[in-house]
């Protein structure tokens, strides 16, 4: 029942944008780039897996991994595969897909690649199966090690610069005086004599 003594009542908020409702896992329709076309070219839409919801320069960006047949050869390391045919109905896929890592690409939740899906009104076609979740939970694990370890490395690169600039001034074994050459230096007291 509703309460209308009270003069200003809480509004409920209107259904989230489906950009706020992304989020790992969630399978999306994207005009994704075929390798080696070029970037003008209008790409056909197809599937993509969320692999992360990520912040770059205070824009709210997804990391996509595009969807190939599961006929075509990938490192198995690499990919995420939907093959079981009541995994991939639930997806909201057409069959048998994998998802190529090697191929993500990351791309703000504004651009308009994004492709509704005609009954839906949004681009999101499902979420990837509870059996392929271990393997993208793992895969994002290792994606985010391998980041935080290059981020390591740059970090003591340049930490090693610093050190390298300073360390020639400190292994000499002589002291370098410098003077001020516009000033004579004093002459020595005379002896009497």
């Amino acid at each position: 029942m509703l309460d209308t003594s009270n003069p200003n009542p809480v509004k409920t908020p209107v259904i989230a944008d489906w950009r706020d409702r992304l989020s790992c896992g969630d399978i999306v329709l994207f005009r994704f780039p075929p390798a080696g076309t070029a970037s003008s070219a209008c790409p056909v839409p197809q599937p993509c897996l969320v692999l992360d919801i990520e912040f770059l320069r205070g824009r709210r960006c997804a990391v996509l991994a595009p969807a190939r047949p599961t006929r075509q050869g990938a490192e198995p390391d690499r990919r995420i595969t939907v093959d079981r045919r009541t995994d991939w109905r639930a997806a909201g896929l057409a069959g048998a897909t994998r998802f190529s890592i090697g191929a993500r690409q990351i791309v703000p939740l504004a651009h308009g690649g994004f492709v509704p899906v005609p009954p839906v009104g949004t681009p999101v076609l499902g979420r990837l199966p509870e059996a392929a979740m271990d393997r993208l939970q793992a895969e994002r694990a290792r994606l985010h090690a391998l980041r935080d370890i290059r981020r390591d490395q740059e970090w003591e690169h340049s930490q090693d610069h610093r050190r390298r600039r300073r360390a020639p001034l400190r292994d000499r074994d002589f002291t370098v005086e410098r003077r001020n050459i516009r000033r004579p230096l004093p002459l020595p007291p005379r002896s009497p004599g």
